[in-house]
């Protein structure tokens, strides 16, 4: 059919003006509309002001152009500004789908403003009002799956997103800018790979994130890789809440790299990630209080890092990170400054105003993450440890510190090989090396430590000694095993030693204790069993200072500064209740074999009345098989020298478990005057000359104690006298004589016993005891202890006489010869010699000469009247002056006894045959009594008798014969007429 042309022109008009008005209402209506009612829509949907410049629509192309848009919250502040927005719509694509396919989606220069408020809510939920309560009779709305739609292209070009956060401080801000964003193939409508994209976006406090990847909205899985860099950690913590870290980080920049997998599953989203890559670079962390710094990490890499949140796995192929510095101090209170920093907040406030609300109800616990770690390799790290606790705070510096552990998997807590070293102090250094296991804790190291100095570690002895660590190191190599299984355990093998170790005391700033080195070789040591094993001790060149103060304690008991609770309070302190404790073996102790060389010790002795000081030098030996078991016995071999003169020996066997003993001591060549303050102590003399040795054996059993002393002095002369009021009293020049022999040599030989277990026992008390009552002994009876020089057992304490005479008998000049000799070879004794005379025995054979003398003296008044003067001790009388001088006493003195004979001879009347001498001499001497002076005299001629023979006929100097005070007796006695010597000694 042909149309008239005039119907043609007038379907073709309509044609032309239907499109004409798209056109007109698609060019100038719908943006005029747009412009003017959507601020009205977009202020009633939302309640912010919304502003638009242009609005630019193609109908044909189906393509709008937006222009300057602007969204203004209630308070004036910009939330929303687009530069320009495209939206390019494919007609007839979005018909063939029935959806909606978009060429593009465009947003140029987009900027959001973010802002959470001081009160915690965001500026954005001011967009729109708040949602209606849900109508519970309401059934939920069914799910309608999302129409098809399909964005070829969605871009955003310069975009910026700012962030602030008045919560967290007036500068907590951030913006992200520029931002640029590209997705192709973007919608519920997948292609045949998804979406591909690409984002960019950089942080004004520094760093970029980047992603480029693929995605499909129906289901949700997302395949990319992200690259987060230079992320400045400290700018973006400003975000954060407050005190949401326990420490400040001061810098630190932030790098990360993954490919990623995201998917959807019925249980939710699931993402995963590997080669990952996690980078720190110059990070400072301190702590908030004074800003000290706790962690200078100049790198840390994480590398090969995999996630799986599905299978809770995470694997790092290796952890490195180089020279970082840590600090690290013991607080004053003893808590470690982490501890502290990192310590779980208290009981909420909530639980504890009601402690009888019921717990919530546990969880159902999650499957536990699976933590593989293939190589951790930490280098060239410092730890500075600093100890508060201590009135001086010591420092202990880690350097070089290098770790290197491989293998972790937390499923699978086996052996992880474990390396460590470090330098300590930058002196000494430390390595470990060996297997580890971390659940339950265990190791097996082997352990080096060379050149450890101890004088860094002075305050930790200060508080409880006096004593000055002023050099020493300390050195280790064996084997470690640590295990916690049922209890802790620890094992040790190898060997050990201290160098050059001197310390010093703090009171006299001298020397205590040192030695150039103390090897302690083959250690075994089991602390759990308490068994310790070391196969052999040796001191090089050992010194040790021990001195005895004034008032009796010693330079030992100065040294301690610790007092005990009850000192320290001043009152008794109660004692806690103890927990009874599972039994633990006995300390088992066994050393193979102590050496000793070189060893040296100074002794002083301050307490006595003269200081005593004494150097042992070159002590050299070894005790072999000290244990603490029941029946082992440590066998003594030592030896030394005392001022390079004196020599010792000890040795014998000691239990250490029971306390038997058999010791020897043996010192030789001692000289005596080095001993001067004792002998002073003991008896208030010097000592001038003289050696000594000494043999002593000491045993003791079950507390027993029994001690063979063999001395032997030669030479020994005493000095000067030395005021002490705490000496015994003892003559000891004497003694000394007496127990010296010819050769000048005294040897004794005493034992001595005791119970160690009386609580009054005291060796030394024994030891003086036995000397003193050795020394009583020898001068009680001094010529038994001359016996072996006068050589036959004769009183020597004596010597005889005859009634009334003075004169020596053959038997008593031969023992005074005998003893003669013997003084001749002690020049320092002396002999005292007491004449004696005895009323009873000596009188009666005295009378004679005592009536004799009165003769005399009648004969000397005849001479006198003659004119001559003689005295009566120079006459003698002849025989006949004698009878006729008698005749004339006898008849002064018995006048009427005497008569006379036709030539004038004199007889008695009562019996004139007798004798009348005879009778007369007997009559007239029993008018005598006793004289005193006569027989004093007597005693002196005596005593003069035995000084003339012992220094004539003996050859004793005169000087050392005394005669001593004459002695009258009225007893009579059977063991003669005695006179007594004794002995003395040459001051």
């Amino acid at each position: 059919m042909v149309l008239k042309r005039s119907t043609g022109y007038w379907i073709g008009g309509t044609l032309v003006g239907l499109v004409g008005l798209y056109a007109a209402a698609g060019y100038y209506v719908l943006p005029y509309w747009a412009r003017t009612r959507l601020p009205e829509i977009v202020h009633q949907a939302t309640g912010a002001q919304f502003g638009i410049e242009t609005v630019a629509f193609d109908p044909f192309e189906w393509r709008a152009e937006l222009r300057g848009i602007r969204l203004t919250g209630a308070d004036g502040k910009d939330l929303l500004g687009l530069e320009s927005l495209v939206l390019d719509i494919q007609a007839m694509e979005s018909l063939g789908m029935r959806g909606l396919a978009v060429t593009a989606i465009e947003f140029g220069k987009p900027t959001i403003n973010l802002e959470r408020r001081a009160d915690g809510r965001l500026n954005l939920a001011d967009l729109r009002p708040a949602e209606a309560e849900p109508d519970p009779s309401s059934e939920p709305a069914k799910e309608d799956l999302p129409p098809p739609l399909l964005i070829h292209r969605l871009a955003i070009d310069a975009g910026e997103i700012r962030w602030r956060d008045a919560l967290a401080g007036e500068d907590a801000a951030e913006t992200l800018m520029p931002l640029q964003l590209e997705v192709a193939e973007l919608g519920t409508v997948n292609g045949k790979n998804g979406a591909s994209g690409r984002l960019a976006v950089g942080l004004a406090s520094g760093g970029t994130l980047n992603w480029q990847g693929q995605l499909t909205l129906m289901p949700l899985v997302s395949t990319g890789s992200l690259r987060v860099e230079g992320i400045v950690v400290p700018k973006l913590l400003k975000l954060a809440p407050k005190d949401v870290l326990p420490v400040t980080i001061d810098a630190g920049q932030l790098s990360v790299t993954a490919d990623y997998h995201l998917s959807q599953h019925d249980g939710g989203v699931n993402l995963a990630l590997n080669n990952g890559v996690i980078d720190l670079k110059k990070w400072a962390i301190s702590e908030p209080a004074q800003h000290r710094s706790l962690l200078d990490l100049p790198s840390l890499t994480l590398s090969g890092v995999a996630v799986d949140l599905q299978d809770r796995q995470l694997t790092i192929a290796k952890v490195a990170a180089d020279d970082a510095a840590i600090q690290v101090w013991l607080q004053a209170d003893g808590v470690v400054n982490y501890q502290a920093l990192f310590a779980e907040p208290g009981q909420s406030s909530a639980n504890a105003s009601n402690p009888a609300a019921a717990p919530p109800t546990p969880a159902e616990p999650a499957k536990p993450w699976r933590v593989k770690v293939d190589d951790v390799a930490l280098s060239n790290h410092r730890i500075e440890f600093t100890d508060y606790s201590l009135t001086k705070p010591v420092t202990l510096e880690l350097t070089e510190l290098a770790l290197a552990v491989r293998g972790f998997d937390s499923a699978n807590p086996g052996k992880l090989p474990l390396t460590f070293a470090t330098r300590i102090n930058q002196k000494a250094s430390l390595k470990l090396a060996g297997d580890t296991v971390l659940q339950p804790f265990g190791a097996a190291w082997q352990v080096t430590l060379d050149n450890l100095l101890i004088k860094p570690f002075q305050a930790y002895l200060d508080p409880y000694l006096n004593l000055e660590l002023v050099d020493g190191a300390v050195n280790l190599d064996g084997n470690l095993q640590l295990t916690t299984t049922d209890q802790f355990q620890l094992t040790f093998t190898g060997n050990a030693n201290i160098d050059n170790l001197v310390t010093r005391d703090q009171i006299k700033n001298k020397d205590f204790l040192k030695w150039s080195d103390l090897t302690l070789a083959g250690i075994d040591i089991d602390l759990n069993q308490q068994d310790f094993k070391i196969d052999r001790v040796v001191f090089e060149r050992p010194y040790f200072r021990f001195n005895i103060k004034k008032d009796g304690t010693t330079n030992v008991d100065e040294l301690s500064v610790v007092k005990s609770p009850a000192q320290q309070n001043g009152s008794k302190v109660a004692e806690a209740p103890t927990k009874p404790d599972v039994k633990s073996p006995e300390p088992k102790l066994v050393i193979g074999k102590i050496e000793m060389k070189n060893g040296r010790s100074d002794f002083a002795d301050y307490s006595l009345i003269l200081p005593f000081v004494a150097e042992m030098k070159r002590l050299n030996g070894e005790v072999s098989g000290f244990s603490t078991e029941k029946d082992a016995y440590a066998q003594l071999d030592l030896q030394g020298k005392v001022y390079d003169l004196a020599s010792v020996d000890i040795k014998g066997k000691y239990q250490f478990q029971t306390g038997n003993t058999d010791v020897g001591l043996k010192f030789t060549h001692m000289p005596l005057p080095l001993i001067t303050p004792y002998m002073a102590e003991f008896a208030g003399y010097k000592i001038e000359k003289g050696q000594m040795a000494l043999d002593l054996q000491y045993k003791i059993s079950k507390g027993q104690l029994e001690v063979q002393n063999k001395l032997f002095i030669d030479q020994l002369a005493l000095g000067d006298h030395v005021e002490n009021p705490k000496a015994m009293s003892l003559p000891l020049h004497l003694a000394i004589a007496l127990l010296k022999d010819a050769d000048g040599r005294i040897n004794l030989d005493f034992p001595i016993s005791g119970s160690l277990e009386d609580p009054k026992f005291s060796l030394g008390a024994l030891v003086s005891d036995v000397l003193v009552n050795l020394i009583a002994k020898a001068v009680a009876s001094p010529f038994k202890m001359f016996g072996a020089l006068l050589g036959e057992d004769k009183d020597y304490s004596v010597v005889k006489f005859g009634p009334g005479s003075a004169k020596l008998a053959a038997e008593e000049s031969a023992k005074l010869d005998q003893l003669g000799q013997a003084l001749t070879t002690k020049p320092e004794l002396t002999l005292e010699i007491k004449g004696k005379a005895y009323e009873t025995q000596d009188w009666p054979a005295m009378r004679y000469d005592a009536v004799k003398d009165v003769l005399k003296k009648m004969k000397s008044g005849e001479l006198r009247d003659q004119g001559q003067k003689i005295r009566h001790e120079y006459l003698e009388l002849s025989d006949d002056e004698y009878r006729r001088l008698l005749a004339k006493f006898f008849g002064e003195v018995f006048p009427e006894e005497l008569d006379r004979g036709l030539f004038g001879k004199p007889r008695l009347k009562s019996d004139p045959n007798a004798d009348f001498y005879s009778v007369a001499q007997q009559r007239l001497e029993g008018i005598f009594h006793p004289d005193p002076q006569r027989l004093t005299e007597l005693a002196v001629d005596r005593a003069n008798h035995i000084a003339q023979y012992v220094t004539m006929q003996g050859k004793v100097e005169r000087g050392r014969v005394y005669i001593l005070a004459p002695e009258l007796s009225q007893a009579e006695t059977a063991d003669g007429l005695n006179s007594v010597l004794s002995l003395g000694a040459l001051p």
